[in-house]
């Protein structure tokens, strides 16, 4: 790692509480102009027929940017989750075609139990809840919906509750893998295992904990992809001329620049609210369920303005509109439906005495994964 990109990835674990927003900064800088330098529409398109961009990763991973957020002690690169956000948001507004949210939460589960990660290649996790059956470091069974599965190198998965709940770390190499895509040409595989040996952990994260990071840092990605359609819908509605004027000066296109501005904005805002709440330790059940149902929601706001705004043109694989709106359609149903979580959010709310106490303090909240 560069002296420079060593000093941004470990900026915030070096400094005190009063340097964090420098830290950020330094992040959102790097993260931007590199995804920027290096990922463009045709690269997106081209990482559709294949399992993982290694070229890309390398690149990304010789700056230790997917260890962002895990301890240098435990084999991260150091830093906080307010900075993860900030990758993750970049790697959104960019359509990063890398695993980089599965890739943290595999060594967050594994690093938060008291493991180590080493090495540089790809993991991922599996989201709950998952259907294994664990005998000794022995696992047989089938993990579903494996964001990039084929790709990594490892698999982490979070099997059991409460006490008796393990971090498995699996070689995805001895899974039999079945390929699938999501909507936004993106790998969502299924991995069989049968008799596999995996590396057993005592679990410190539940199941909660790790939907709820799921959650925000999904939520995430998704601002970041709805400022790219806002930032790419402005541009064009600028350029684009009807009856001797651009077709953003019309009130019912202006209508559709106001409605892309506010959800990216809002589900940004929704985010950092939610990773604060993560962060501190406190019950955030509250506030992440509500940052990704308010991220799904605003999502379909998204996808419809930006593409009644730009109309026939942006349907064309040609066109770079669609490589954030078939992410935004693929990621709303990530880390608990829209159902799922609004019932989260119900249960919430009947156990607190109000919906200003829950919106203001949700640190007395305790809210279960079904």
């Amino acid at each position: 790692m560069s002296d420079t990109a060593n000093h941004t990835v470990n900026h915030t674990a070096d400094t005190v509480a009063d340097h964090a927003a420098d830290s950020a900064n330094d992040v959102e800088e790097l993260v931007n102009r590199l995804f920027a330098d290096k990922v463009g529409h045709n690269s997106v398109l081209e990482a559709e027929s294949s399992p993982l961009s290694r070229e890309l990763w390398d690149t990304v991973a010789g700056l230790g940017l997917p260890g962002i957020g895990i301890d240098e002690a435990a084999g991260g690169s150091g830093g906080s989750l307010a900075d993860v956000v900030t990758l993750l948001t970049a790697a959104g507004r960019h359509a990063v075609p890398l695993p980089l949210l599965e890739h943290h939460l595999a060594l967050w589960l594994v690093t938060a139990s008291g493991g180590q990660v080493e090495g540089s290649a790809p993991w991922t996790v599996a989201p709950p809840p998952v259907s294994l059956t664990v005998e000794g470091t022995t696992v047989t069974g089938t993990l579903r919906d494996m964001a990039w599965g084929g790709a990594a190198e490892r698999v982490v998965a979070l099997a059991g509750t409460g006490p008796e709940a393990k971090v498995l770390v699996l070689d995805a190499t001895d899974a039999e893998v079945t390929a699938g895509r999501d909507l936004a040409g993106q790998p969502r595989d299924v991995l069989t295992f049968d008799g596999a040996t995996a590396e057993v952990l005592p679990s410190t994260v539940t199941t909660q904990q790790l939907a709820q990071h799921g959650a925000v840092l999904r939520a995430a990605q998704m601002a970041g992809a709805m400022s790219a359609v806002h930032e790419l819908t402005q541009r064009y509605t600028a350029e684009r001329e009807q009856f001797g004027r651009p077709i953003g000066t019309f009130q019912s296109v202006r209508t559709h620049l106001v409605f892309l501005a506010q959800t990216a904005v809002m589900t940004q805002v929704s985010v950092d609210r939610a990773a604060a709440a993560l962060a501190s330790g406190r019950d955030a059940s509250f506030a992440a369920y509500a940052a990704k149902l308010l991220a799904d929601q605003n999502a379909a706001v998204s996808v419809k303005s930006g593409h009644q705004a730009h109309g026939a043109i942006g349907m064309t694989r040609e066109y770079a509109l669609q490589d954030y709106t078939r992410r935004l359609n693929a990621w709303r149903g990530d880390w608990g439906t829209e159902q799922a979580l609004a019932d989260r959010i119900g249960a919430a709310v009947v156990g607190a005495q109000g919906i200003a106490t829950i919106a203001t303090d949700e640190g007395v909240l305790s809210v279960c994964v079904k």
